[in-house]
């Protein structure tokens, strides 16, 4: 295999979609290793990640393609060791140049400074944070005047999150396309409005907040011009 051109030994390690043989195959050769490394693309990570910076590094710059990373603690305890923290993120984002779908789910140690280094990440366009229970508003408006790609944001279980100065910034923006807001009780569905001409490029839109549940795909424009006509809608529909 050693003689085979490396285009070839890429598509072949497309090919192979079970984690276990992937792994495997990255040990056959350092060849191997090498490409099966730059075709990489997403990582999931959760309890068993080694916080040292030194570690944080090897491990995420041996993937140079990285575009999507999901750091996951749901079922965390402390017996698991330290969680990441702000500075493990802005190490992370410093290693992954092409990021630009990110999840954090029950990040309990990530706070508005951890959000505020998305800035760095200049072609983030999807940030996801369930039961991020130390972010707030702050946070939000860091990533939304910094992210300036950001087409999707997925915001559930955000207990700390009440102004609505960021959904302004969102809204002008313009970028925003999909827009998930789950059990965030500290937004009300008539804040919302606060998004106004950023309703005109939304193409997806979820709400719940306790019992009241709504989505809506494919927005007319038409309907929704300006702020009295978006609240009217939104209030119609609630």
């Amino acid at each position: 295999m050693e003689d085979l051109p490396e285009a070839l030994l890429a598509e072949i390690i497309k090919r192979v979609t079970k984690r276990s043989d992937l792994n495997s195959l990255s040990l056959v050769s350092k060849r191997l290793f090498a490409i099966q490394a730059e075709q990489k693309g997403s990582i999931r990570v959760g309890c068993g990640l080694c916080l040292a910076t030194e570690a944080l590094v090897s491990l995420f710059s041996r993937f140079p393609n990285l575009w999507k990373v999901e750091i996951d603690y749901a079922g965390w305890t402390p017996s698991h060791g330290d969680q990441l923290d702000n500075h493990d993120l802005f190490v992370i984002i410093s290693c992954c140049p092409s990021l630009t779908d990110l999840t954090l789910s029950f990040c309990s140690q990530i706070d508005d400074t951890g959000l505020g280094y998305l800035c760095y990440s200049e072609k983030l366009t999807s940030l996801r944070l369930n039961s991020a229970t130390e972010i707030t508003s702050c946070g939000l408006l860091s990533v939304a005047v910094g992210c300036k790609s950001l087409s999707s944001l997925h915001l559930i279980n955000c207990e700390k999150v009440g102004s609505t100065e960021w959904l302004e910034y969102l809204g002008l923006n313009g970028s925003l396309e999909e827009f998930v807001l789950k059990n965030c009780n500290g937004i009300s569905l008539y804040d919302l409005i606060m998004l106004g001409p950023g309703w005109m490029k939304l193409r997806k839109f979820e709400f719940r907040m306790g019992g009241l549940w709504d989505v809506h795909e494919g927005y007319d424009h038409m309907e929704i011009d300006d702020y009295s006509r978006c609240r009217s809608k939104l209030g119609r529909e609630r």
